[in-house]
């Protein structure tokens, strides 16, 4: 009998993608003397894909599913936990789920991650200014520790927070509670690296105060013995490649307490350039869309602090100091704001 729920389970489960790694795990898993039915599989296509981890109450029939499914784009994502797999009863097959779909857990998040939930927190669209299309004010403050590299891990995150930080390119689950609800926020942190080795973490640039750090898709300054991030490619903020496996952080440039960061988009021909205020952390987006041609660079838009805007056809170019006094405008937190402008 229990060979012939396993068959029919994984026949009901079969779709139109691909499932690889399949693995069906017949166990009491809840301790009521009755064999419950566990498969994993991964599914996908080129540019999104996950694990699915679906469980089968031997008793009830109940079927309860986990997925970490979603965009390649993406270096951290959320997944919901659905309101009867939150019920006691069903906690310990919540906990033999978790096994198979995350990494290592951690109570709260490193420094990096940490910049994305602030961010979440403190972003703003611009309509009508005259540089900047995106202002992030994520509140950041040096770390009196030494710099610890991201791996991946999550956490667990629930009501405002995780409100704050879950986007899907899906409609929202009816069930939804927005107040009440439970999640993990996953971190990809392995795609800020190119090798296990961590060979992308290099220096950028420096100067008497600062030195400047990037990996595939952040930026991160020491100063002494502190350190801070300043920058993530996140997909759901700053914008990042359809592919993490693309680099988006091409080339950055120091100029005293700010730095000027070059994004680049694969596979679009265009790139992007974020200013950001070391110290307080405010980070801009240039409203201009730059050639990324002939492998472009910062450099051709800046010619020492002048920086050379292409604005409906017509070069423009301003003072690096002008653009710098407009971003001293645009903090999101009062208190911020009163200080610095």
């Amino acid at each position: 009998m229990q060979k012939i729920v396993v068959i029919l389970f994984y026949l009901s489960s079969c779709h139109v993608f691909g499932q690889r790694d399949m693995k069906v795990i017949t166990e009491d898993f809840n301790n009521d003397k009755i064999v419950d039915t566990l498969k994993t599989f991964y599914e996908g296509g080129s540019g999104f894909g996950g694990r699915y981890v679906q469980i089968i109450n031997g008793k009830t029939n109940e079927m309860h599913q986990l997925t970490n499914e979603g965009c390649f784009c993406r270096i951290k994502s959320t997944i919901l936990i659905p309101p009867k797999l939150a019920k006691k009863e069903n906690v310990l097959f919540l906990e033999i789920m978790k096994t198979h779909l995350l990494p290592e857990k951690r109570k709260h998040p490193e420094a990096s991650l940490n910049w994305m939930i602030k961010s979440a927190y403190s972003n703003a669209n611009l309509d009508t200014n005259d540089f900047f299309d995106l202002i992030v004010d994520p509140q950041t403050s040096w770390i009196e520790e030494e710099f610890e590299a991201p791996d991946n891990y999550y956490i667990e995150i629930k009501g405002d927070s995780l409100r704050q930080v879950y986007t899907t390119p899906y409609e929202a689950p009816e069930w939804l509670d927005a107040k009440n609800a439970r999640g993990f926020l996953m971190y990809y942190a392995h795609n800020h690296y190119r090798s296990r080795t961590r060979d992308s973490i290099k220096l950028s640039d420096s100067n008497a105060t600062y030195k400047v750090y990037n990996t595939s898709h952040g930026v991160f300054v020491k100063k002494g013995n502190t350190y801070k991030w300043v920058f993530i490619s996140d997909a759901s903020i700053t914008g990042a490649p359809s592919k993490l496996r693309w680099e988006s952080i091409k080339k950055i440039q120091l100029y005293g307490k700010y730095v000027l960061i070059q994004q680049i988009i694969p596979p679009y021909n265009m790139y992007k350039i974020f200013i950001i205020n070391i110290e307080t952390g405010i980070c801009g987006r240039l409203k201009h869309d730059f050639s990324d041609s002939n492998n472009a660079t910062i450099d051709d838009v800046l010619q020492g602090e002048i920086i050379s805007l292409d604005i409906e056809g017509k070069q423009v170019k301003y003072e690096l100091k002008t653009i710098f006094k407009e971003l001293e405008k645009q903090y999101l937190t009062k208190k911020t704001s009163k200080k610095h402008n």
